[in-house]
């Protein structure tokens, strides 16, 4: 028996198999992005830079709160005393006043800023109580690094602050007065006195 095959069912095989087939794009594929360039050792990369956890926390920042460039500058009492209170430092006088002109007074006029703001430092190292007893009222010794020129500050003697001078600081000689003398710079002295810390920032 002679068979022949139908030309629709060729037809509906040629579909089948059209349909069959993956379809193919004239595009060519898109290639995966590429990884980004290695840094340039010598170009700084600003950022966002996360420290390994066991880095993270064991660095300390020393930040200056103040313009070491104006330590000369000569302020008056009311802007000392402010800059003392806003910082937590205490100032106090037997006789309850701040006349430069009187021994029993503690007055901060014509005071270094240096010399104050060096105090507020001590406060926040220390974070012991700091109380002045002494600026540049008269009564003081002279010499060129003097409470009066505004190179020096007297500072109330507590268990915390004389503890830390003394661990902080090293023993330098005894005085002709009998104060033992600490040597906090090289031109840093703190003078331990019967009442308070006689104190010169240079």
């Amino acid at each position: 028996m002679d068979v022949r095959p139908s030309w629709r069912g060729l037809a509906g095989i040629g579909t089948a198999v059209l349909i069959s087939l993956p379809m193919q794009h004239d595009r060519d594929p898109v290639p995966p992005p590429s990884p980004p360039p290695a840094a340039d050792p010598g170009v700084e990369v600003r950022g966002e830079v996360s420290l390994p956890p066991l880095l993270a926390g064991t660095f300390t920042a020393t930040v200056k709160t103040w313009d070491t460039t104006a330590a000369d500058e000569r302020i008056g009492h009311a802007r000392a005393a402010g800059l003392l209170l806003d910082a937590g430092v205490r100032w106090k006088s037997t006789g309850d006043c701040a006349d430069r002109r009187r021994p029993y007074c503690t007055s901060l006029e014509a005071i270094r800023y240096g010399t104050l703001m060096r105090t507020v430092d001590l406060r926040r190292d220390s974070g012991c109580p700091v109380t002045v007893t002494g600026g540049t009222e008269t009564g003081h010794a002279d010499s060129r690094y003097s409470h009066g020129n505004g190179y020096k500050v007297d500072l109330a003697h507590n268990r915390c602050l004389d503890a830390y001078v003394t661990r902080t600081y090293h023993y330098w000689r005894t005085r002709a007065d009998g104060a033992a003398l600490y040597r906090a710079a090289p031109s840093d002295v703190w003078a331990d006195e019967p009442t308070h810390w006689d104190v010169l920032f240079r």
